[in-house]
């Protein structure tokens, strides 16, 4: 018994900083990974609600409503979004328990009063002129939205500034209580709408040179937001942002 010996305490401290060591690399990669797998499943849904816009912008362009003698508006909706929703006001006035006895059938306002007209740009679309009387260049979707008479659509609470998505039924019908972190009401987006650089491979009929602009060619620049801050005085900065091409049907 006398000639056995255990660890000594340097061994013992060389043992520990060993596993701390390897705990700290371990722990770092764990990190790395929620915060690689929150990044792809933002991205994911900022992908879904792109497409989703896209299709439904290729939709409404390709769809003119004729209004006085020949003005041509078009109508943009996303279904489950809304354009006055505050998802903090939400919650706390509906999930402060898990009743939802007091929510209302329209929470967010119905689809009629989220359904937005606007009529494209007509003039080239020019950087270098975007000042404050350049914007007619850039049509600012839901800001810009039109009545369906084509005459411009006041707000009771200022202009709108991002398409806001509604809670879902599983959040109305109490299932899920709190904040998911994939809650399809933490995401927001807005459009910008203008005409196309892009040139035709034919010239100019007036003679002038240079070749044909594609007149009925748009870009449409969508961005996507998360936790949108209703408040003037922050900046908010999106996560996403993607430009796609409409054909406009005049």
């Amino acid at each position: 018994m006398r000639g056995k010996r255990g660890f000594t305490l340097t061994e013992i401290l060389v043992a520990l900083a060993i596993f701390a060591l390897g705990g700290t690399a371990i722990m770092a990669l764990f990190i790395t990974n929620i915060r690689l797998s929150r990044q792809a499943m933002d991205y994911t849904r900022a992908a879904e609600i792109t497409r989703n816009a896209r299709s439904l912008m290729t939709q409404a362009v390709s769809r003119p409503i004729v209004v006085g003698d020949n003005d041509r508006i078009y109508q943009f909706s996303y279904p489950g979004t809304s354009l006055t929703l505050d998802p903090k006001q939400y919650r706390e006035q509906f999930e402060q328990s898990a009743t939802t006895s007091g929510v209302p059938d329209e929470v967010g306002g119905s689809a009629v009063a989220n359904s937005i007209f606007f009529r494209l740009p007509t003039e080239p679309f020019n950087a270098n002129a975007l000042t404050s009387a350049g914007e007619r260049m850039v049509v600012k979707l839901p800001s810009n939205g039109l009545q369906g008479n084509g005459s411009p659509r006041s707000w009771e609470s200022g202009d709108p500034l991002v398409f806001r998505f509604k809670p879902d039924m599983l959040r109305r019908s109490g299932a899920l209580d709190g904040l998911d972190a994939d809650d399809r009401m933490a995401y927001q987006f807005d459009l910008q709408v203008r005409r196309s650089v892009l040139r035709a491979g034919l010239p100019k009929q007036d003679g002038t040179g240079g070749m044909q602009p594609l007149e009925d060619l748009f870009v449409v620049h969508i961005r996507v937001y998360k936790g949108f801050e209703f408040n003037p005085d922050v900046q908010n900065d999106p996560y996403f942002e993607w430009d796609f091409y409409v054909s406009a049907t005049r």
